[in-house]
């Protein structure tokens, strides 16, 4: 399974002779072993382009599901103006080509809706990640080329650069092209960049904090930056448990309007 965040979270390996490709990188750091359900309270931190702070507080599920899907939902709980909007993502096995699937629930409205593909490029939550960075790596969608190694945050990385394969991923996305940095080691995201169709990188996401919580190489904190207009957002996990017991319907689109209740899952109490 993926633990959160616009993607986001992998775990280790090494390459000991020959470079490898670009897509098998990719394609380990999405399915690594990190556990069959997790769960995690999460505070997201939205900072104007005077450095002004608004802070959201959430709760957040993930889980396997039958046939390589995975489910991931989240409860915002606090402060009041966004308690109760709840959010599911439903991931499936990129071999069958069906298009990842999100959900919101709006409790002003007492609705749920699902976000159409072209809704992906938006804001989530007035933060400067799009709900297209919440969706699991799609190797597929982009046609990527392994330019080499670096540095980032003191970590060794594959550099990756990727190109839309197709006007749907741009229109999906908002990203014309990306360059992600990803750990060696960990597997883990350590950095991207997100391109215009200028070609000018104008967000950058970075892995700032990194954990090994229960043998899992854990992503605590993640900045993006909007380079454009100087605002940024930061997504801090906190009580990080892997392999907790979650039934099904937890992460259900019936649960969007339920929410997340502590009292029913042990580990967020």
């Amino acid at each position: 399974m993926r633990t959160f965040i616009t993607g986001l979270l992998f775990l280790s390996s090494s390459f000991s002779f020959a470079m490898p490709d670009a897509n098998s990188i990719l394609t380990q750091a999405r399915d690594r072993d990190d556990g069959a359900s997790y769960s995690t309270q999460v505070t997201l931190k939205l900072y104007s382009s005077d450095g002004d702070l608004r802070e959201r507080h959430l709760y957040m599920l993930q889980k396997d599901l039958p046939n390589q899907e995975e489910r991931a939902l989240m409860h915002f709980h606090s402060p009041s103006d966004v308690r109760g909007v709840s959010f599911l993502i439903a991931n499936y096995d990129e071999n069958t080509a069906q298009p990842d699937d999100q959900w919101m629930y709006l409790p002003a409205f007492r609705k749920t809706r699902r976000l159409g593909s072209n809704d992906k490029r938006g804001s989530f939550m007035g933060s400067t990640f799009n709900y297209s960075d919440l969706d699991k790596i799609r190797v597929n969608d982009y046609q990527s080329t392994l330019l080499g190694e670096e540095e980032v945050l003191g970590r060794p990385t594959w550099v990756i650069e990727r190109v839309a394969a197709s006007q749907d991923v741009i229109n999906k996305t908002g990203y014309h092209k990306t360059k992600v940095w990803i750990d060696k080691e960990r597997d883990v995201v350590m950095q991207q960049h997100y391109y215009n169709a200028k070609g000018i990188v104008f967000k950058a996401q970075q892995s700032t904090e990194v954990e090994q919580v229960q043998g899992v190489w854990t992503i605590m904190t993640s900045e993006m930056v909007n380079l454009e207009n100087g605002k940024r957002s930061e997504m801090i996990f906190s009580d990080v448990e892997y392999n907790v017991a979650l039934d099904d319907k937890l992460v259900s689109k019936r649960s969007l309007k339920r929410g997340i209740s502590p009292a029913k899952v042990p580990s967020l109490r």
